[in-house]
């Protein structure tokens, strides 16, 4: 153990006990993550040899070595000079018990299938736009061997003055829990300051491919006001036609991107604006037999619609107005919370498939 900081102590052996400090809480990270020396020593680019030494205390580290070893591990070096370091003990931990993995060569069973190049769908989450954003999102074994690295390569739909696609890029790793059936992503953006989360269904593929899967995403929205935004997100290995907004490609995923239920409420309004608005698009699939059936099997009732801010401006108390706003929400026709259920998954794929024999939109 090192020995106790204070301010009185000599300036040499000061710093030689801070420097002993943080290579300890070092260790403790290692031991936490489940690294060797073996496979820090290839991330960090620092020899085996002089990483042992480094930790056992034959040798002296420099702040170089400990910065170096630090950007390897993914950590601030500030934090390990800290004397109440502490290593996150609710961090998920891949042990085989518990189901979770972090490592394809821990369990290749549960990263088969899984360990490709994807393309990747989403909404803007800038409330004025309407598009659809792509990107590519791979899920790789890590040179080292220690984890499932992930990365997005984001085009925004913006150009530079030049014309060059503005795009942004995330790394980070996927983590399978077996026990959950769910497969976590964590990326994140070092020049951006932003990290997103993804969570989507997993599966045993045996020697079959993931060919598509819709992912819940936690981010931040773009533009001026930034805020905590959920939405959901396609990843499928096929590239989708969405440049054209009337191709069939691009109907079907802006629709399943919305945050959808088993129960749909449309407005009489919407669908006349169906039947106005997407007339060609109808006919090219021989839809309109479908809608006119829909029609004759939907239950008829009245939807009302209100801006929340015209309660907010209506001639009373605030007390009276925020809770007539939580009843007018409990009774609405919003969901608690929104699934990505199995027909989901099973209908993106179900279009994948028939996909390969339609013509091209």
């Amino acid at each position: 153990m090192p020995k106790q900081i204070t301010k009185n102590s000599p300036s040499k052996e000061y710093a030689e006990n801070y420097c002993s400090m943080a290579l300890k809480n070092i260790q403790k990270i290692m031991k936490t993550k489940g690294i060797s020396q073996k496979s820090l020593a290839i991330e960090s680019g620092l020899s085996q040899s002089t990483i042992s030494k480094l930790l056992h205390g034959d040798s002296k580290a420099s702040l170089v070595h400990i910065v170096q070893i630090c950007h390897s591990l993914k950590i601030d070096p500030i934090e390990i000079f800290s004397s109440g370091f502490v290593v996150p003990n609710n961090t998920l931990q891949a042990d085989g018990n518990n189901g979770v993995y972090t490592q394809p060569a821990q369990y290749p069973l549960a990263f088969n299938g899984y360990l490709h190049r994807f393309n990747v769908y989403f909404h803007s989450t800038i409330s004025s736009e309407n598009n659809i954003l792509h990107g590519i999102l791979t899920f790789q074994e890590s040179s080292s061997g220690d984890y499932c690295s992930a990365e997005l390569i984001l085009n925004t739909g913006k150009k530079q003055q030049d014309g060059t696609p503005i795009t942004k890029h995330y790394t980070g790793s996927l983590i399978i829990s077996l026990t959950q059936s769910a497969c976590y992503c964590m990326l994140t953006s070092n020049a951006l300051g932003e990290t997103c989360f993804l969570i989507f269904h997993h599966m045993f593929l045996f020697n079959e491919k993931l060919i598509c899967r819709m992912a819940c995403s936690a981010t931040v929205s773009s533009g001026g006001n930034r805020r905590p935004t959920m939405h959901r997100l396609l990843i499928c290995r096929p590239e989708m036609n969405i440049s054209d907004p009337q191709s069939s490609d691009y109907k079907f995923i802006r629709g399943q991107l919305m945050l959808n239920s088993s129960k749909i409420y449309i407005t009489e309004t919407a669908l006349q604006k169906i039947e106005t608005e997407e007339a060609e698009f109808l006919s090219k699939i021989n839809m309109n037999t479908i809608l006119n059936e829909f029609k004759s099997l939907c239950k008829n009732d009245t939807i009302y619609f209100i801006d929340e801010a015209e309660v907010q401006n209506m001639a009373y108390d605030s007390n009276t107005k925020l809770c007539f706003l939580s009843l007018l929400r409990e009774y609405s026709i919003a969901e608690r919370y929104n699934k990505i259920s199995s027909k989901s998954d099973d209908l993106i794929f179900n279009y994948m498939e028939n996909r390969k024999t339609m013509p091209p939109s």
